[in-house]
């Protein structure tokens, strides 16, 4: 089953090569701590992304929020994590992990390109809203631009086909067509910030 959209970060002017290798490996580091946590039984973090799914009200839910905050910028601090930029991963963090997103690793090239699995369709459908409401592209601008401390452009860019296989997969494993409601015909598709 595919599983994974890629979203391409590019930065206005160029980031240097070595700068962008070593941005993808704190991000994939801190996704490794994040997706760990989560794969440890009795995790904290679990029990919290479960409490969220319940009917809570609004007070009740920024305190499981903040316990989820804490959780993971306690685990990134303890990871190795630098501290000028745990603030900013616990956001993107917690952002994904109650959207039933996980970041599987960052790698670079022309750009960064991160690798998102969505656990389930609707997981997948949020993704989009993400994307499209420019919510990803402000909370990973946010690190990166703390991160290489420059006021770059970075464009997010998500590629139509990567996208709409990653809906294949799960239109196939539910075998109904009534997921066909994603990106538009384009090829790409590029947020700025």
């Amino acid at each position: 089953m595919i599983d994974i959209v890629t979203i391409h970060l590019k930065f206005e002017p160029p980031v240097e090569r070595p700068i962008e290798k070593e941005w993808s490996e704190l991000f994939t580091k801190a996704g490794r701590i994040v997706n760990q946590m989560k794969k440890t039984p009795d995790s904290t973090i679990t029990a919290l992304l479960e409490r969220l799914g319940q009917n809570l009200d609004d007070v009740q839910k920024d305190e499981v929020r903040d316990e989820l905050k804490q959780e993971i910028s306690t685990a990134l601090k303890a990871g190795g994590i630098p501290l000028g930029m745990i603030e900013h991963l616990t956001r993107v963090f917690v952002c994904q992990s109650m959207q039933d997103i996980e970041l599987v690793c960052a790698k670079s090239g022309k750009s960064i390109v991160l690798y998102l699995r969505c656990l389930t369709l609707e997981s997948l459908l949020r993704l989009r809203d993400m994307i499209r409401s420019g919510l990803l592209l402000q909370i990973l601008s946010n690190v990166i631009k703390q991160f290489i401390q420059s006021l770059h452009r970075v464009q997010l860019i998500v590629r139509a086909n990567d996208f709409n296989m990653c809906l294949w997969s799960f239109y196939s494993v539910a075998g109904t067509p009534e997921c066909f409601i994603l990106l538009y015909c384009k090829q790409t598709i590029v947020y700025m910030c």
